[in-house]
């Protein structure tokens, strides 16, 4: 419980520090570095034995995705195809090359379960947790855009715990989360509308946005609800492999997919949200 409080208390600050007076390419490499050890959990967690150069090709491919859509490259591009769709083709192409190569020898097989699994790794992960980074280039309140999806998943998560310690009651998916309550799942949204209203009242102070509190607190609840979808499904996984962390990265804490699952899936809400001119 110490270390839990310890990685807290030190990698929360810096997180929230290196979003806000950092430059924006600062973010661009947090969000690479999430993608790429994601990307290596995801694989090493449901396909262990999935060949090296699979596990190479797929991180490449991931944070070239990233690279070339955040930094408004497109050298790669061939008329209106962009240089992430190009990025992808070749992604998938190789992986498919790669099979059929491989298929038959005695060791380096990839196999087709092993290919989607990779396939999934280097293309939805950097799409979800790119929408970080594009949320920090968002023009005029980035830095406030920037922490929406923390704060939901962070004080969201927090509540959903105290919730389900306090209320207790029937499990929500007990075969894929046994400690995760429906009192937890009501307390969830509750806390992260809050959340969102308290960044909201801090940015009107701090950096003169102005917050429309409805639409904060809509978007803390719905995202919420997907942030829950993302916990029980990187646990899916989880448990049909038998283990309990993706990886010892944060500790106690858990790796990346540990850590950061709802944060997986809350990003591109707040990002349609955002887009939408909703915020």
């Amino acid at each position: 419980m110490k270390t839990r409080i310890l990685v807290a208390l030190v990698g929360v600050p810096a997180l929230f520090a290196l979003l806000l007076l950092a430059p924006a390419w600062a973010t661009l490499l947090l969000t690479c570095a999430m993608t790429g050890v994601a990307a290596y959990e995801m694989i090493h967690t449901a396909c262990p034995k999935t060949p090296l150069a699979a596990y190479v090709l797929t991180i490449l491919a991931a944070v070239l995705q990233m690279g070339a859509r955040f930094t408004g490259t497109e050298v790669f591009a061939v008329g209106a195809v962009s240089s992430v769709t190009m990025i992808r083709l070749a992604f998938v192409m190789l992986l498919f090359l790669m099979a059929v190569l491989t298929h038959g020898k005695a060791s380096g097989v990839l196999h087709f379960q092993e290919l989607c699994v990779c396939a999934l790794s280097g293309i939805v992960l950097p799409a979800f947790y790119g929408c970080i980074f594009l949320l920090r280039q968002a023009e005029p309140f980035g830095k406030v855009y920037v922490l929406a999806p923390f704060f939901i998943a962070f004080v969201g998560d927090s509540f959903s715990m105290f919730a389900g310690m306090l209320f207790g009651g029937p499990k929500m998916a007990p075969r894929v989360s046994p400690k995760k309550t429906w009192a937890g799942g009501i307390g969830g949204p509750v806390g992260s509308a809050l959340g969102m209203l308290l960044l909201g009242l801090l940015a009107s102070k701090l950096a003169s946005y102005p917050p429309n509190y409805g639409l904060l607190a809509l978007l803390g609840v719905l995202a919420n609800l997907f942030g829950q979808l993302g916990d029980l499904s990187m646990s899916v996984i989880k448990r049909e492999v038998g283990i309990k962390d993706y990886s010892r990265l944060f500790l106690e804490h858990g790796g990346m997919l540990d850590r950061f699952d709802s944060t997986l899936f809350i990003a591109p809400v707040v990002w349609l949200f955002v887009t939408g001119g909703l915020l």
